[in-house]
């Protein structure tokens, strides 16, 4: 346990002497710029350019019910090492080692239907669903898996009991992506991917996305993610310039650690960030949409980036310019 400790001690100070090197750099030059495809045509960023930090401050979760819960970082482990590099973790594990401490009554179990764990019964009581916050943000009505959701420092967490409407659609979205992946053959093909612009819409159908390992410091290298999606796009043609830029902060948010696009160029039409105006990204089914918070500019400041967006195989993926 205490190699474990020290291990993960010295992975976060290096990704904190990393990320600040990367943010210092990018004020005095370009360095936390990204203009793809690079030199060689390539649409990839190097993975050893950027490092999140490993969390490493005391998280709290709120359980409706059972009152504010603590967490200290360095005693969760993660049941997904297939998705998380060492040191992070989902928001789901935080409820595991919560329940581990004795603070929770927990039941839980993986769903290979679903590919993902999910709770059987908390306190008793089954029908939990969450939302999640990152400093700087707002919290978000969202269905993404909670054992991928990443877990930064800043970050808080609530667990409710969801409407069975609700929640039943998302566990049936859940098993149509695995339907749908196990169908291709085991690779994300996605039907429809659509960039809703200032004035314009583009629209692909039936992007193959490959994995790039881009944030390969949070996610392992083969996990595809919603960034993904976009190199796929400029490898396809259908993009012709796209600008990534790494933010270690954003105003007053400290723990940002993620790529944000600022510009891109396709199919005729441009669009570059100006003050206040952000591309914001949602990944799921059409069977969804109807219990969907669609992304407002507020909401969205800070929230699950596209580079940690983990895809198991949605039946869409939709970018939109939001302005004030």
């Amino acid at each position: 346990m205490e190699l474990r400790r020290w291990t993960r001690a010295i992975r976060s100070v290096a990704a904190v002497l990393a990320a600040v090197v990367i943010g210092y750099l990018g004020r005095g030059g370009q360095a936390d710029e990204f203009l793809l495809p690079d030199a060689e045509g390539r649409w990839s960023v190097p993975s050893v350019l950027v490092v999140g930090r490993v969390p490493a401050n005391q998280g709290t979760v709120e359980i409706r019910g059972a009152g504010v819960l603590s967490f200290d970082p360095a005693g969760v482990r993660t049941l997904r090492p297939d998705l998380f590099a060492e040191g992070h973790f989902s928001v789901f594990d935080v409820l595991v080692v919560l329940a581990e401490l004795g603070h929770l009554d927990l039941e839980y179990a993986w769903d290979e239907a679903s590919a993902t764990h999910g709770i059987v019964s908390l306190n008793g009581l089954s029908g939990w669903w969450y939302d999640a916050r990152y400093e700087g943000g707002q919290f978000e009505r969202t269905v993404v898996r909670m054992d991928h959701y990443p877990v930064k420092d800043g970050m808080s967490i609530r667990v409710y009991l969801e409407q069975p409407d609700r929640l039943a659609a998302i566990r049936r979205s859940f098993r149509e992506e695995v339907e749908r992946r196990n169908a291709n053959g085991g690779r994300v093909i996605l039907p429809e991917v659509t960039l809703h612009g200032p004035r314009w819409t583009l629209v692909a159908y039936d992007v193959i996305v490959e994995p790039t390992g881009t944030r390969s410091d949070v996610l392992r290298p083969e996990v595809v993610t919603v960034l993904d999606v976009l190199l796929a796009l400029g490898r396809d043609g259908v993009l012709s310039s796209l600008k990534l830029v790494w933010h270690d902060r954003l105003d007053d948010a400290d723990h940002v650690d993620s790529f944000m696009v600022h510009a891109l160029q396709g199919g005729g039409y441009e669009t570059s960030a100006t003050k206040g105006c952000m591309f914001a990204h949602q990944a799921g089914s059409r069977g969804l949409e109807g219990f969907i918070v669609p992304h407002s500019h507020e909401s969205s400041h800070v929230h699950l980036s596209a580079d940690l967006h983990a895809l198991v195989s949605p039946e869409y993926v939709r970018w939109t310019w939001l302005c004030p």
